[in-house]
């Protein structure tokens, strides 16, 4: 509290404090926490909106396998979805070299086996992995693709659509086995290492 000066008052004993300076600093530190927590309030509201924009909707919706049958025959150039490695989003992106999402839907390539990435044996498996996983996505950003279903199991037991991948009447599985980056799936998983 600032002491005044004398106004030309004639009590010089009479002392007078400014409660003004007090009264506005604890406005202004009232309006900065208020505007903080407007700041806090919108970024955890903005956040949780782009969450939502992004989550997979697999879960609340059902998708009948004929609608992901021949459906996603899937055009070249600028109307096909990019497909990039999956990070926090999975959208449109590749798992690893048998697995991908599909416009918020998880598929698993059925007609092959590919090394692990997230839990590989060895180091050379995980190497020939990551290089299976960036083939699948240069293989599906090429040109259109179509997504078929194969056999009478829809799913696998993590809740992967099983479908093969076919571009011109050819497997793409097939070509990754043809490059020495897959197998052909047997029904049951083999080593790598």
């Amino acid at each position: 509290m600032a002491r005044k000066e004398d106004r030309g008052t004639k009590d010089d004993n009479v002392v007078r404090f400014d409660f003004r300076n007090k009264l506005r600093k604890q406005h202004d530190t009232r309006r900065r926490k208020e505007w903080m927590l407007g700041l806090a309030a919108f970024s955890i509201v903005f956040a949780g909106g782009m969450l939502a924009l992004n989550w997979p909707m697999s879960g609340l919706t059902s998708t009948a396998s004929s609608e992901l049958a021949p459906k996603l025959s899937l055009v070249g150039g600028s109307a096909s979805p990019r497909f990039e490695l999956c990070g926090v989003t999975r959208r449109t992106c590749v798992v690893d070299g048998d697995t991908f999402w599909l416009e918020g839907q998880k598929i698993r390539i059925a007609d092959i086996d590919t090394p692990e990435i997230s839990e590989p044996k060895c180091d050379s498996e995980y190497q020939l992995g990551m290089k299976a996983t960036y083939r699948l996505r240069d293989l599906l950003n090429e040109s259109a693709f179509e997504v078929r279903p194969i056999g009478s199991r829809d799913e696998d037991r993590f809740g992967r659509k099983l479908r093969v991948i076919v571009r011109h009447g050819q497997s793409l599985g097939d070509q990754l086995v043809s490059e020495g980056l897959a197998r052909t799936w047997t029904g049951r998983r083999e080593p790598w290492c």
